[in-house]
Formats: C-alpha cells, sequence, structure tokens
C-alpha cells in the first residue's frame, strides 16, 4: 500500500495515570529561563539559566551570552491544567541579540520548543515584545509578537555538524523575551527522507534536510493527550474545533496492537491511534460524502502532512477502502488495511498554496462495491517546511509574490517563444 514501515523500538504501556516509557533521546536539554532554581514538571527537570548557577549546571554543555541579565518573575495567574505552568512564572528579557549554544552529543533532528507567556516587569511589557529567532541557517520565527496567553511554539530540525546556537534579535527599539527551552533529540526515524506528493506520479525527497514547525497535531474522535502521556512529550489536541460538519461522523474507541515492522509508540500513542472519527453512513450503502476538517495555515509554504490510521471499526480485516483529500488534491486512493488494529502513517508533501486554509477530507471509495462506505482517521500532524529562504516564519508577503512573478515570468518567456515564429 506505500504506506511506512518501521522497526519496533519498545513495548508501551500507556495510562491516563501515569508518565509512559520509551524512546531516551541522547540530548536533552530543558531550561526554565530566568528560574532561580531546578522547575519539575512531572518527571522532567527544567534547570534554571541563571548568571550563579549556569556555570555550575550547565557549562560546557550549555552556553548563554548576553549582555545583560534581565531576569523576571509574574504572580500572573495562569491556568494550572496547562501543561507546564510553573515555567511560564519566570522569563528572561534580552534588550540586544543574545544566544543559547548547546554542546550536543549526536547529529540528528532535534525538537527545539520555545515557551512564551507575556508579563509586565518592571519597565518591560513583553506583550509589546517584538523579536526574531534563528537557528543554524534557519529564520524560525520573524518579528514575533504575542500579546496574551501562553503558546509554545515546537521545531524541529536536523543538526548535521557543530553545536546548535538559537539566537534572539530584538526588532528596533524593542526586546526579546523566553519563559523557557527545549532541545531535545529525535529517534532517527521519526522523520524519513521521502514522503507521497499530492502531485501525481512524484514523490518527495529531502525531508530529511528540512527545517519543520509544528503546526496542528490532533488527536481524532479523542481528548487532548499531554507531554506526560506521550513517550516525546508531545501535545495532540482534540479535533472538535477543526470538524465541518459535527454530523458528519462519530467517535469510535477500540484496541491497538504494536506490531512488528509498523509504528512504534513513537510516532503516535495509543490514545491516538485507540482512538477515530468514523464516517456516518446512515445504513445508505450509496452513500457518497466526505468526512471535512479545516485548518489555518500560513499561504505560501510547502507542508508534510502526517495521516495517523488504525482500523478499529471492523469486525474483519478489508471491509475499509476509502479515499483521502487534502484540499482539491487526492492524498490516497483506495486505502484499506491488512490487520485489523495495527497503527499505520502516510506521510505526503503538499505544494505552495496561496490559501490561508487547510481541507482535510476522507470520504468512501468508489471503487468498494464490496465494502460498505465507510472512512476512518485517527490522527493528523501538520508540519511548515522551511521555504527557498530557509524559514519557517509566516507573514512573509515575498513567498507569495515571488510565486507569481515565477509564474509571470514562466508565461512571459513562452510569449517571447511563440512570437518567434510568427
Amino acid at each position: 500500500m506505500g504506506i511506512k514501515q518501521l522497526p519496533f523500538l519498545i513495548i508501551w504501556f500507556s495510562s491516563i495515570l501515569c508518565h509512559v516509557t520509551g524512546f531516551s533521546p541522547k540530548d536533552s536539554f530543558l531550561v526554565d529561563c530566568g528560574s532561580p532554581t531546578n522547575t519539575t514538571i512531572g518527571d522532567r527537570v527544567f534547570q534554571p539559566d541563571t548568571s550563579n548557577s549556569i556555570r555550575r549546571l550547565f557549562q560546557p554543555h550549555t552556553q548563554l551570552s548576553t549582555a545583560k541579565h534581565i531576569l523576571a518573575s509574574t504572580n500572573s495567574s495562569i491556568d494550572s491544567a496547562t501543561y507546564g505552568a510553573p515555567l511560564f512564572q519566570t522569563a528572561r528579557i534580552f534588550d540586544g541579540t543574545s544566544s543559547y549554544t548547546f554542546k550536543i552529543l549526536k547529529s540528528c533532528r532535534h525538537w527545539i520548543r520555545l515557551y512564551f507567556f507575556p508579563f509586565t516587569f518592571e519597565s518591560y511589557d513583553m506583550s509589546t515584545a517584538k523579536f526574531s529567532v534563528t537557528t543554524q541557517e534557519f529564520l524560525l520565527l520573524r518579528d514575533f509578537q504575542l500579546e496574551n496567553g501562553s503558546v509554545v511554539k515546537e521545531f524541529s530540525v536536523s543538526v548535521t555538524s557543530g553545536d546548535p546556537t538559537i539566537q534572539f534579535t530584538p526588532a528596533r527599539n524593542s526586546f526579546a523575551f523566553l519563559n523557557a527551552l527545549e532541545v531535545v533529540s529525535v529517534p532517527d526515524d521519526l522523520i524519513t527522507d521521502d514522503a507521497r506528493n499530492v502531485s501525481p506520479g512524484n514523490k518527495y525527497q529531502g525531508l530529511t534536510k528540512q527545517a519543520l514547525q509544528t503546526v496542528w497535531r490532533v488527536n481524532m474522535g479523542g481528548p487532548e493527550v499531554s507531554p506526560p502521556n506521550d513517550t516525546l512529550s508531545r501535545t495532540w489536541v482534540p479535533d472538535q474545533e477543526f470538524l465541518v460538519n459535527k454530523d458528519s461522523a462519530s467517535k469510535k474507541t477500540g484496541t491497538v496492537k504494536y506490531v512488528d515492522g509498523g509504528p512504534s509508540p513513537d510516532i503516535a500513542p495509543e490514545l491516538v491511534y485507540g482512538s477515530c472519527r468514523e464516517m456516518i453512513s446512515e445504513g445508505d450503502p450509496n452513500v457518497k460524502k466526505n468526512v471535512t476538517w479545516d485548518f489555518d495555515v500560513d499561504p505560501g509554504f510547502q507542508y508534510l502532512v502526517r495521516f495517523h490510521f488504525c482500523d478499529i471499526v471492523s469486525l474483519s480485516a478489508n471491509q475499509l477502502m476509502f479515499n483521502v483529500y487534502i484540499n482539491a488534491w487526492e492524498a490516497y486512493h483506495n486505502l484499506d488495511f491488512d490487520t485489523l488494529g495495527a497503527p499505520v502513517y502516510i506521510d505526503v508533501f503538499t505544494e505552495q498554496s496561496e490559501s490561508s486554509k487547510m481541507s482535510i477530507h476522507i470520504g468512501p471509495s468508489t471503487d468498494a462495491s464490496d465494502t460498505y462506505p465507510n472512512a476512518i482517521l485517527n490522527g493528523l500532524e501538520i508540519m511548515k517546511m522551511n521555504d527557498f529562504a530557509n524559514s519557517t516564519s509566516g507573514g512573509s508577503p515575498f513567498v507569495a509574490s515571488s510565486i507569481r512573478c515565477s509564474c509571470l515570468s514562466v508565461l512571459y518567456m513562452a510569449l517571447l517563444f511563440v512570437l518567434q515564429f510568427v
């Protein structure tokens, strides 16, 4: 079927009440910026980056380069249900270009997670801060501003040589800030080099060199999955707000069987593969409709879309056959499954689009004459790829403009070619 097959890495036991065990990263830098002491979140310990402790705790593994040490703290309340809530109570403020450098043990893809929560400290109102963030040759955030609320920006970047440096550059007459930071290595097989292409007959290669920003990570038909219940400390949000027609699909749960040669829990946890949205066919064997989710995305970028499937609804194998779409493109035709309860995933590359919406559809196959019309989706990840300028930052009008200019250039050259024969 062309579906990704991976070596079985671990035996996994999940519980909503305890932290899962699994992948042990070679590099794991967890930093609570501006904090005077360690901060424990579940079984993860975030170390302070204060000037008194940096030499004792970090060096020679982490170095902070900044002109001034401005350490901020607040008593502002943040929802205690927010993962890592204590991390947002302190921050480090940068009034000039500053950077963290990490001495890594393994050259591979690494998570970079940046925690932000703006509050006012002395004369610094962080809701007015405006700054950019870079690492290696990649621009992660351009002129970033956050007026209120907390957010974690997640990226994954391949580190092939040297030690990664994360640099914060304030805009003119502004400053930068950061509440917490993660730099953690990921499994080698989490992101492979190739993906299906929505353009027929093509295959995309070169993913391992791309910087990726997690835009959406969604658990279809299931609850929110917090970092303690994911082997890679990821967050999965429920799909309810993205589902276009709430009456088009129902929630289902079932038993998951991780098998040799298939994805491990490092790809997605049991809480994701064990729930799904199933198309409601209303007992009509001739029904022809799609289940649709709509997502906000930045225009002008290419995206890696990862679909997670696990047949937890059929009574026997090969009872499902359906199609998968991204916008108007067919991403997979006649998808079916050989083993009940066995997780699979599909990576699909999408070309640049000027639309700020991405629609995901699943619907029954017209070729499925011997099966009842049905379709499922268990989980979804939408990852933005760096553009030609090595940027993952949105709001870049020159990207869309360059697409239009390129098209006009092609038309112009074609016209000149035709005129030669007139």
